[in-house]
């Protein structure tokens, strides 16, 4: 590579520099004392600095040789650590993360329809929406409710728009409508989404104290209260459509389109590769069968 002395030459010389001995380098590396001296001779002739200081037979760092060790250690750990995440990465293996409610209520319930089609991928599933955890390759596919991305780094696929609204057990549809003030009723809440009444209210104008009432640690937890009857939780459409469609629970005023969407993303580098595709392809069509 232009701008580079040889490579053999720096792995030789960050031995050294790390034994501060040219024979514990050539041992190190399986290969003759002479074989280092040269490889040395080489780097500093090709740099024009001396990078060691020789005394009595033995060798000391000058401080060009530090910065080079000091370099050179952080270059060569670096291709280590990445040379390992790609030699145990399994193959047909796909880390999916994506928060605890998506993952419970939509995805979960639909992934037998993935094994029947790929039963040669093997998927493993992880609650958080870290974006950085899936530019280290900790998680290949991130799936996350956010406004559209602009990272240039992450590809990011559109899943669906989202639609949020009131839903209930059946017993409670009867109680509210748009003019209700909402501060007269049992009001649910998941941490995890804690602006989302008042995103609701904002969009359709609806009045009341969307603060207070009952709250619970995740959406999941959450959307169980409100099936048996604990009160009214604010939530995604995609999340509550097997419940909606089952009768367990009830949308009595709809649901209303929000200024953010369902993304996949991945690794810009690592988009076509042929699992992520396949996990791609299958996502989308699930999401736009509507079931």
């Amino acid at each position: 590579m232009p701008g580079l002395p040889s490579l053999r030459a720096l792995r030789y010389f960050h031995q050294a520099a790390l034994h501060q001995s040219v024979s514990l380098a050539a041992q190190t590396l399986n290969v003759t004392h002479s074989a280092v001296s040269h490889q040395l001779r080489q780097l500093e002739e090709w740099l024009g600095k001396p990078l060691f200081l020789r005394v009595h037979g033995r060798i000391r760092l000058t401080a060009d040789g530090e910065r080079l060790k000091v370099c050179c250690s952080q270059a060569f750990g670096d291709i280590a650590s990445t040379c390992e995440q790609i030699r145990v990465r399994r193959r047909n293996a796909l880390a999916v993360s994506c928060a605890p409610s998506f993952l419970a209520q939509w995805l979960i319930p639909r992934i037998s329809r993935f094994y029947e089609r790929h039963a040669d991928i093997v998927l493993t599933f992880q609650t958080h929406v870290d974006i950085d955890k899936v530019r280290s390759e900790q998680s290949d596919v991130l799936i996350v409710s956010h406004d559209q991305p602009a990272l240039q780094d992450i590809a990011a696929t559109l899943i669906t728009v989202d639609y949020i609204g009131p839903v209930c057990a059946p017993a409670f549809q009867h109680r509210f409508n748009y003019a209700t003030d909402f501060t007269t009723l049992p009001l649910l809440h998941a941490d995890t989404k804690l602006h989302a009444w008042a995103e609701w209210a904002k969009k359709t104008g609806a009045r009341g104290d969307f603060w207070a009432g009952k709250h619970f640690d995740n959406l999941t937890l959450a959307i169980q209260a409100a099936r048996n009857g604990l009160g009214i939780i604010m939530t995604p459409q995609i999340l509550v459509k097997k419940e909606i469609r089952d009768g367990t629970l009830v949308a009595p005023l709809g649901f209303a389109e929000v200024d953010r969407a369902t993304w996949m993303m991945v690794k810009q580098t690592r988009q076509e590769e042929e699992e992520i595709t396949l996990f791609r392809r299958w996502l989308l069509e699930e999401a736009a069968s509507g079931q």
